[in-house]
């Protein structure tokens, strides 16, 4: 099952042009120093290991099925990781806005005016995912290290996958249980935005079902302590998508392929790998805790793709 889409409208963001700074006012830097405490407060330290990465239903079953009929999941391969941190939420748009003031940049827009109204649609809520493309994602970590000197950046796949499988247990998804947890009454989810609860919102505010992201802590996290890593939103890694890559994987601390692999012929440009989910199918594998999916590095619409940070420390931040 793939997330790949194209959307051909000209973007307008200037948000990859993070690397200027602005000279902040007294109160700036203040609100500048109580989000850097916020963001830190935030982070759950993720103690390094040795785990199995990818589609690891044969081995947990003893030789039975895989989980998924998907080939980039396979082969299962030995990964060793040292220790980090990743924050416990994705990035809300409140927090991509703060840093594209404290930045300097525009705000967030697209020439068209249909397109910032799905915009506005998808942030709705309070404390609901920012919408960002890999660049943007990329530039948002980059900020946090420079302004904190710690080494943030984006997650890496391998990153990603030990984390939301709670340190590289047999954990199909990322939630409070393991499992997709619904109301058997009236559908709603326990532990995951389902189609009835889209629905309810769409009803109240007509919205489109579709679009619409919820607070990134609406429901309960993972047993690491993690939000929304099955759901809410695709996140944005750091690794080029290639679908072979698992083949040829080293085992210490992946990193992804050296060089972009796959190009879509109608952009021009080079896949980036999505972990996680958007609008997940409990039958399908989008939101499984190994699920790859890939998209255009610079997608020219708000996609329902978002990102959370990690610290490469191998100490826990205070």
């Amino acid at each position: 099952m793939r997330i790949y889409f194209i959307v051909l409208f000209l973007f307008i963001s200037g948000c990859d042009n993070a690397t200027e700074t602005k000279k902040l006012t007294a109160d700036e830097q203040a609100e500048l120093k109580q989000f850097i405490n916020k963001i830190k407060s935030e982070l759950v330290y993720v103690k390094g290991g040795t785990f199995w990465m990818g589609d690891f239903c044969k081995k947990m079953r003893n030789g039975g099925p895989y989980c998924s009929l998907e080939k980039d999941t396979k082969p299962l391969h030995e990964v060793e990781l040292t220790s980090y941190s990743i924050s416990k939420f994705k990035v809300t748009h409140e927090d991509y806005n703060f840093y594209l003031k404290m930045a300097g940049l525009p705000d967030k827009a697209y020439e068209k005016e249909y397109i910032n109204k799905i915009l506005i649609d998808m942030t709705y809520f309070k404390n609901s995912p920012a919408m960002m493309t890999w660049t943007e994602a990329n530039s948002y970590c980059e900020w946090l290290k420079r302004e904190t000197s710690l080494p943030f950046m984006l997650p890496t796949e391998a990153q990603w996958e030990y984390a939301a499988r709670s340190r590289g247990q047999y954990i199909l998804v990322a939630t409070d249980s393991g499992i997709w947890r619904s109301n058997e009454k009236d559908g709603r989810g326990e532990n995951y935005a389902t189609d009835e609860d889209r629905q309810i919102i769409e009803d109240e505010t007509g919205i489109n079902g579709s679009l619409i992201h919820f607070p990134v802590d609406k429901y309960p996290p993972s047993s690491m302590g993690l939000y929304g890593m099955a759901e809410n939103g695709y996140e944005w890694v750091l690794d080029w998508y290639d679908p072979d890559y698992y083949s040829r994987s080293p085992i210490i601390n992946p990193q992804g392929p050296e060089k972009p692999v796959i190009k879509d012929d109608d952009s021009g440009q080079y896949l980036k790998v999505l972990r996680g989910g958007n609008n997940p199918d409990p039958s399908g594998d989008v939101g499984l805790t190994f699920f790859r999916g890939y998209r255009i590095k610079d997608n020219p619409y708000p996609a329902s793709t978002t990102v959370r940070c990690v610290v490469n420390s191998p100490d826990p931040i205070k």
